[in-house]
């Protein structure tokens, strides 16, 4: 986030100023030109009416003149805000612009404090001189209190405790040679070179640090948690060319490194070796080492800014100046106090980060969302979700490791206005304002399912909504109810057989949802077939010779055999059967009844086989004589019937006759059975 602590009253001071010196301010106390419709857009009249705009309203920053004709009001405000002799001015006039800027004008050069900026310590002891130092980072203090970060060796053990930033184009990073005080920094609060309590250190020992941090005094100073790469330093305005600091993290070897100090502005090396020691003037210091061209550092640049991409990972501890008595080059070497390890013994400051602001996916802004739907979207990885809903209390959501957020959508419907923040600590993003229509979306008829089937009678129509909804059906079935507290609704009905389409919607809040419609379909109960057990196998007499079971009174019955209709019957006392007109010769079977009522039809169906009959045991050889008596005449064992003797043409004929009666029993039969 960028804390802006500068005063209102100073940017107004800082536009008046910078207008003078362009000549357009001179003394007067009225409006002047010769045509009253006519602002003046030159001499002594502009300027004059220059100078009463800007000393009667201050929301007016600047008045200025365009190649048309036009004098142009520059306000912080919006023109409707302006009020009393502005505002009589700017509606008798034709040929004014007013053109709002949003904020106050300032002179960033002066007030905003990046990393990398210079700044110089006066000696404690009073002698002349003091001590050039890069700033590292804009911070926090633990309660919240701008601060920059350093190297603890720039305080001279916290003697040298008051700070002052120099003028960026003086500094030896923008070509100059003498070093030039820009503005108050602030006081040393905590510096820490080498062990606790400014020892020696020791080597393995992570309390052996190179940090300092400074509580920014000077209340017209802007931190920005930005990192400069020195290429608008002629202009004394650091901030207009930087990169962002989204995190602090290690650093990570063999990946390339920036530096920005004071005096070799931005360079760059690879991190060569990490989490190890060096020995800085005497001190121990945890870090890691970086290498690169010559004069990647330099003097001046300690407590520079040291950073992989958008992470800060340490500030310039040290380094392998060049010897100016033998011409050795150096600068190719740098030790890098590392920055967590530091920030640890701060009791509580920090980096201050730049935090991106959050944004709204689903639904878009503007958009329409269901009540209890997701309203979703993305953010920093690392922050915190600030939600403040335009009326009632703000909320916070987690942001989860792949940058994504989301929330339930409000039980109110109607438009929903809220801004959101992203926020880490004392980190925050810009605000993003959205709004999102909240709408009751269809109920949801849950019984009958669409394209479902009834059986005989349907007696309620129910389902869920929104809580409090009133949910109105049309079409088939008419009616209401209001939805309950746990979601639930009920319509009363009485549907017999038939094919039925039923829509619902729902309003509250007045407002009206979108239908939900479902066709079904009240079918008969499924007719039963009797007397034939699915999967039997059948043979001889025992062979189904008709198909019957039961069913509704009155509806029409249709009998199918392996596809092949058989025939139709109606259910009379709750029973049906049709015969069949052909034998079921061996082979397998389906059977399928279907019950129709009302053009709406249901269906049962059984399988079975039919075997052949075994045939029958053959007769004996030979064929016994007429009458059994194998010794002839009438002394054998027949009978005597009292028929006397027959002769041979009454006993063929005879058999004739038994014979012709033999067939016709057998026909008949046959007939019978088909």
């Amino acid at each position: 986030m960028t804390r802006n602590i500068k005063r209102r009253g100073w940017g107004g001071a800082t536009a008046a100023i910078a207008l003078t010196a362009s000549g357009l301010l001179a003394p007067t106390v009225a409006f002047a030109g010769d045509d009253p419709s006519i602002a003046p857009t030159a001499g002594a009249d502009f300027d004059a009416t220059a100078q009463q705009l800007l000393s009667g309203d201050d929301d007016i920053q600047a008045v200025a003149k365009d190649g048309r004709g036009n004098v142009v009001v520059y306000t912080a405000g919006d023109e409707n805000e302006l009020s009393g002799e502005a505002r009589s001015f700017v509606d008798s006039k034709s040929n004014v612009v007013v053109k709002s800027i949003g904020t106050p004008i300032k002179a960033l050069a002066a007030t905003d404090v990046v990393g990398g900026a210079g700044y110089y310590s006066p000696d404690p002891s009073g002698a002349e001189g003091g001590f050039l130092c890069s700033v590292g980072f804009a911070g926090w203090s633990s309660q919240g209190a701008p601060a920059v970060i350093s190297a603890g060796h720039c305080t001279v053990d916290g003697t040298a405790n008051k700070s002052l930033l120099t003028k960026p184009a003086n500094d030896t990073a923008a070509g100059g040679t003498t070093p030039q005080e820009l503005a108050p920094l602030g006081t040393v609060a905590y510096s820490q070179y080498g062990g606790p309590g400014n020892s020696v250190g020791a080597d393995g020992d992570k309390s052996s640090v190179d940090i300092s941090v400074i509580d920014v005094t000077n209340s017209e100073l802007d931190l920005k948690p930005e990192i400069t790469d020195w290429t608008t330093a002629s202009s004394n305005d650091l901030a207009a060319s930087t990169i962002a600091v989204k995190a602090i993290g290690q650093a990570q070897v063999d990946v390339p490194a920036s530096k920005s100090g004071r005096t070799t502005g931005l360079t760059s090396g690879t991190v060569e070796s990490i989490e190890g020691w060096a020995e800085v003037s005497g001190r121990w210091v945890y870090g890691f080492g970086v290498v690169g061209d010559y004069n990647m550092v330099l003097g001046g640049d300690s407590g520079g800014a040291v950073f992989q991409g958008n992470t800060a990972v340490g500030v310039v501890s040290g380094g392998n100046d060049p010897d100016p008595a033998t011409g050795t080059p150096g600068g190719n070497f740098m030790w890098v106090a590392d920055l967590q390890a530091g920030l640890a013994r701060t009791d509580g400051y920090t980096v201050a980060l730049k935090i991106d602001a959050p944004a709204l996916t689903t639904p878009a802004d503007g958009g329409s969302v269901g009540v209890g739907g997701v309203i979703s979207g993305t953010a920093q990885v690392g922050t915190t979700l600030k939600v403040k809903p335009s009326s009632g209390d703000s909320f916070e959501v987690t942001v989860d490791g792949s940058g994504n957020w989301s929330f339930p959508a409000p039980d109110k419907l109607g438009t929903y206005s809220f801004s959101l923040t992203s926020v880490s600590g004392y980190n925050t993003s810009t605000t993003v304002d959205a709004s999102v229509e909240v709408k009751a979306e269809a109920p949801v008829i849950t019984t009958p399912a669409n394209g479902s089937t009834v059986e005989n009678e349907l007696t309620a129509i129910s389902g869920t909504g929104l809580a409090g909804a009133t949910v109105t059906l049309t079409g088939d079935v008419k009616g209401s109810a209001k939805v309950a507290e746990d979601g639930s609704w009920s319509v009363e009905t009485d549907l017999g057989i038939g094919q039925y389409s039923v829509t619902a919607t729902q309003a509250r809040d007045g407002q009206t949802s979108a239908a939900a419609t479902v066709e079904f379909t009240v079918a008969p109960s499924a007719p039963v077939i009797t007397g034939i057990q699915n999967g039997e196998s059948y043979s001889g007499a025992a062979v189904p010779t008709a198909i019957s079971g039961t069913g509704l009174t009155g509806a029409d019955i249709t009998v199918t055999i392996n596809d092949a209709k058989v025939g139709e019957t109606v259910v009379k006392d709750g029973k049906w059967s049709v015969v069949l007109k052909d034998a079921l010769a061996a082979g397998d079977y389906a059977v399928v009844a279907t019950q129709t009522v009302d053009g709406v039809s249901s269906s049962a169906s059984v399988s079975f086989s039919v075997t052949a009959a075994p045939a029958p045991a053959p007769s004996p050889s030979g064929t016994p004589a007429p009458g059994g008596n194998p010794g002839g005449g009438n002394g054998g064992g027949l009978a005597n019937t009292g028929m006397g003797d027959v002769a041979p043409l009454a006993w063929g004929a005879l058999a004739l006759m038994l014979g012709g009666f033999g067939a016709l029993g057998y026909r008949k039969v046959r007939r019978s059975v088909r």
